[in-house]
């Protein structure tokens, strides 16, 4: 579709919008905090989850990682499944240290961080496969005290999908080749040169996540450096698959701890965008901010009033009123706002997510849990919404009666089919985008045809 037509339908949907009114999902719900999955929850802190089909007949399920050594039941080290009625151990779990960070690559589960152990297997210093059955290292020989992991990513540069290693590190897998990494299931590769610079930050990539600028899908990395790849890029930077590019001119702020520690792309009606969110920088591209901002692929922009302290995750969520930006961390304002270590981002301004909870977010992802959308966080917290738990939790969202019904009318038909139309293309985390591939295409179109007329 040409830009110009597509800018056209947009304009046209969201006057639409204005005069119908919006949706209303799920009627007689309300989105709520959940502590189910934190009755009995963690002895320590939770970092990060991911969700896993491991191949035994449980479908996608929901892990756990952290400096914890009891999750429900004792013995459950640093890694943890929810069974559906309590956490359970994954493969003997992990040893030494803690673990920071999961991803799901090429049909298996990887968990990294500054462990030493993975099921009391060699050679699984700091990052290891779980496969449902059994781990296995990596050859990535990092057993020395000083490496640690910290970000994980799924990139296809063009010759095929890699995991994508970021941290503190050297010599992975025998080599010179440190801080970024690139992993296609059997070898370790360079990326660009990758090592970071800067006099006087202590060095580290941390955050990465996949976003097309209209150039087409490419790594962005955010950390605590100066350069990249020997490309000057304060604490972010762009890797195309053949070189890296600075984002303008960054993120700065004052203290050693300025960076970038959480990136998330959510459309807010201005179109797709890489939202960044860390500690202490201040500036983005000249721009005043606090701690979060906006890149739309040619400049920096403010998010409303951003926040008090650090931010730690970014994800977005549709709680059954249309997806929004989630931010979670340290913080307890965004400007006179009070938003305990999470608020919601729809466009306008920071919003509370009810009373939030008394400690420190880590750590956050999506799930489904039994057809209900649910956001689900882990940290340092023993409550949220004003429930105890134990350093996890989930806010609990509502199921659309009909999703098609975009424009909250009672029955599918012409505006919901506009409403498609202008939002065709990569649209992450749109509710146009049924079939969940992050692009608005033919498949959406015809969920919309074949539901056409009053709503079930």
């Amino acid at each position: 579709m040409p830009p110009t037509s597509r800018a056209v339908l947009r304009s046209c949907f969201l006057l639409t919008m204005l005069t119908v009114g919006s949706a209303s999902a799920g009627d007689g719900c309300t989105p709520a905090w959940d502590t189910t999955l934190g009755v009995t929850g963690m002895n320590d802190l939770v970092a990060a989850f991911e969700v896993y089909d491991d191949g035994s007949g449980g479908g996608d399920e929901l892990y756990a990682t952290g400096s914890f050594t009891t999750a429900g039941a004792a013995g459950t080290r640093q890694l943890a499944k929810w069974s559906g009625t309590g956490w359970t151990s994954v493969g003997g779990g992990l040893q030494g240290g803690f673990s920071s960070t999961l991803a799901v690559f090429d049909g298996a589960l990887y968990a990294a961080g500054y462990h030493d152990l993975a099921g009391g297997v060699a050679g699984t210093a700091k990052i290891a496969r779980w496969d449902g059955v059994a781990w296995t290292g990596l050859d990535a020989q990092l057993e020395l005290f000083s490496n640690s992991i910290w970000g994980l990513e799924v990139y296809d540069d063009g010759t095929g999908p890699a995991l994508y290693v970021a941290g503190n590190y050297a010599d992975v897998g025998g080599t010179t080749f440190d801080f970024i990494t690139r992993w296609d299931g059997s070898t370790w590769s360079d990326v660009g040169g990758s090592g970071l610079g800067g006099a006087g930050i202590p060095l580290i990539a941390i955050a990465m996540e996949v976003f097309d600028d209209g150039r087409g899908p490419a790594l962005y990395v955010g950390g605590r450096f100066g350069s990249i790849g020997g490309v000057a890029a304060s604490h972010i930077g762009r890797w195309d698959g053949t070189k890296w590019e600075p984002l303008g001119s960054g993120l700065s702020g004052a203290g050693a701890g300025t960076g970038a520690h959480a990136m998330a792309v959510y459309d807010d009606g201005r179109g797709p965008a890489l939202y960044v969110g860390g500690q202490s920088f201040t500036t983005a591209g000249g721009v005043a901010v606090s701690r979060i901002a906006r890149w739309d692929g040619t400049s920096w922009s403010a998010v409303g009033d951003g926040f008090n302290s650090t931010v730690w995750d970014l994800r977005v969520f549709d709680d059954g009123s249309g997806p929004a930006l989630y931010a979670m961390g340290l913080f307890t304002m965004s400007g006179a706002t009070p938003v305990n270590r999470i608020a919601r981002w729809r466009g306008d301004a920071w919003e509370a997510v009810g009373v939030g909870v008394n400690e420190d977010i880590f750590g956050a992802v999506v799930y489904e849990d039994d057809g209900v959308p649910t956001l689900v966080v882990g940290g340092d917290f023993t409550a949220a919404g004003g429930l105890a738990t134990n350093r996890v939790a989930q806010y609990t969202g509502c199921v659309a009666a009909c999703p098609q019904d975009l424009d909250g009318t009672g029955d599918v038909g012409f505006t919901d089919l506009i409403s498609v139309l202008a939002a065709w293309g990569p649209c992450v985390g749109c509710p146009q985008d049924f079939d969940g591939t992050g692009d608005v295409g033919f498949t959406d179109l015809l969920t919309v045809l074949a539901a056409w007329g009053p709503c079930p």
